[in-house]
């Protein structure tokens, strides 16, 4: 994912712009993802149901139960998807599917084939849903930082407190200045708090 790195020289104008349409073009990607994994799954619920192998009220717990464990692991950090995560993302479906599978068939008093394809379909869900969700959470996130500091009072004052601070900053800030960006960008920003940070601390 696209970060602003302030040991390079800041982006132009159309540098900027075009990073900016990657971004865009790549969440119309994975939300064109999202979709069509949301058809099959609905597919699959459909056809359980018209097949009578799960009552309407089975389907609709599996599909809450998924949806919401699905909805809490996208949402839950702004950090990218790494292999803690997949993993932490993969014991979730796995308990998904056995809770689906125990509620439907033990509780529920549905038919066992049904309900071990809905617990399939569950950890399914969970599994895209979480994944897919997390990309998109942070390709939309990448956005907003690429967004210019032009009304924020607030924020610019960090800006120039920043600079004012460590004369390298101010360096960068004027370096896209030169570049046609007398504003910068919030990732900038936060690129420099985050600069301002390991430096204090070393």
């Amino acid at each position: 994912m696209f970060h602003f790195d302030l040991a390079k020289e800041p982006l132009t104008n159309l540098e900027l712009k075009t990073e900016l349409q990657i971004l865009k073009n790549l969440r119309k990607v994975q939300i064109k993802y999202s979709c069509v994994s949301d058809v099959l799954h609905a597919f699959v619920f459909i056809t359980l149901y018209f097949n009578h192998f799960l009552s309407g009220y089975a389907i609709t717990a599996a599909v809450m139960l998924s949806t919401g464990v699905a909805l809490l692991l996208a949402t839950a950090t702004r950090q990218i998807l790494s292999k803690p995560g997949l993993l932490t993302i993969a014991t979730f479906s796995l308990g998904t599917t056995v809770t689906t599978g125990i509620l439907l068939n033990v509780v529920m008093k549905q038919p066992l084939t049904g309900s071990i394809i809905a617990a399939l379909a569950t950890g399914s869900i969970v599994i895209v849903g979480a994944t897919l969700g997390r990309k998109i959470k942070s390709v939309l996130t990448a956005i907003e930082n690429m967004k210019p500091i032009v009304d924020d009072d607030i924020a610019w004052q960090k800006v120039m407190a920043l600079c004012h601070q460590f004369p390298e900053l101010d360096r960068y800030r004027k370096a896209a200045a030169q570049y046609l960006r007398p504003h910068l960008a919030y990732g900038e920003l936060r690129a420099m708090q985050e600069w301002a940070d390991k430096a204090q601390a070393k």
